[in-house]
């Protein structure tokens, strides 16, 4: 047993070196793989992938990225299942859909397990059960925002049907809805929430406070690409962790690149989003997790039979992220 154990332990190590040493001569030879990556939302969420691009993290491992930014998780996840991005950086409801229709995606990585957001509402709500009848703006409908705020609600007694889900579209278009009352209601991350505070709408509940697991959003690929470009994918990861390490570690350079994307002036909204949203649920090893991902099937079971035979592992891989653990590489980044 225990030399099966070494002889595991040193082949993970090899694989490692190998994909180094081939990332490293790619740089040297200036022969970067080009890669299309997609993410979400212009959110505090989204930061491990640009401080990856930032910071160069994916040309130290031999990757040309282009973040490409396509609204909401199912448009990201139609554009990975065609190769068009066949990495992003997605709600993992969109993921876990899919999925159960046979598409393949997973999980390779969970960055956010927690929920983010804040609900805010207009004047005419001033407790959850007044939602009932009225209409909810979401970023897309299937999406990470609406899924979460079909969880949270039902748990609460308003039911998915007692709520009209409007798909808005991005947040200041939400917000503007709200102020003409077009929408009643919406949820909403820090530093959105300080622009909503400004704007008069009011904080009916914060999921952030929520002792709850949930799985938000995530690294997701498929099944079929893993098998076809799995040294892609395990430099990719390597990128990921480091940005992990630096927006953990580094909170005025994070900042500013949390500034630059979100392309906000002010650092006071900046440095709350941080504290809030990066600091509060970004791991050192952003493995999914199995209950948050449970929640969701078992939420999702009573429109789809499939959900209710899965596991939480059907939609996962993390194989990448154990090599990368048991190797030592993400400990060493902490050293």
């Amino acid at each position: 047993m225990k030399n099966r154990f070494i002889r595991v332990f040193l082949s993970v190590l090899c694989v490692l070196f190998v994909a180094s040493a081939a990332s490293s001569i790619a740089v040297a030879q200036g022969q970067l793989e080009k890669l299309r990556v997609a993410y979400t939302v212009i959110a505090p969420t989204q930061l491990n992938v640009w401080t990856a691009k930032e910071m160069s993290y994916y040309a130290k491992h031999g990757l040309d990225v282009e973040l490409v930014l396509l609204v909401g998780a199912p448009l990201a996840v139609a554009a990975l299942l065609s190769g068009e991005t066949p990495i992003v950086h997605a709600g993992a409801s969109g993921v876990i859909t899919s999925n159960l229709s046979g598409s393949g995606a997973v999980l390779i990585a969970g960055a956010i397990n927690r929920f983010p957001y804040v609900l805010y509402v207009t004047d005419q709500i001033t407790r959850v059960e007044d939602l009932k009848g009225k209409k909810f703006g979401v970023s897309r409908i299937g999406g990470a925002d609406n899924a979460a705020a079909v969880t949270v609600l039902d748990k609460l007694g308003v039911k998915e049907n007692e709520v009209t889900y409007v798909q808005a579209g991005s947040i200041p278009t939400r917000l503007a809805a709200m102020q003409t009352n077009t929408l009643q209601a919406t949820l909403l991350q820090a530093p959105e929430t300080l622009k909503a505070k400004e704007l008069g709408l009011r904080a009916l509940l914060d999921f952030t406070k929520l002792d709850v697991e949930w799985q938000l959003n995530g690294v997701a690929v498929t099944r079929a690409y893993i098998k076809k470009k799995s040294d892609t994918i395990r430099r990719f990861m390597r990128a990921y962790v480091e940005a992990i390490h630096y927006n953990l570690t580094n909170p005025k350079g994070a900042q500013k690149i949390l500034q630059k994307y979100l392309a906000i002036k002010d650092e006071k909204p900046v440095e709350e989003a941080y504290n809030e949203i990066v600091v509060k649920l970004t791991r050192r090893v952003p493995y999914p997790t199995e209950p948050g991902i449970q929640l969701y099937l078992d939420q999702l079971k009573l429109k789809n039979p499939k959900a209710g035979q899965a596991k939480p592992s059907d939609f996962t891989d993390v194989s990448f992220l154990k090599e990368l653990e048991s190797s030592g590489y993400i400990d060493k980044l902490y050293k």
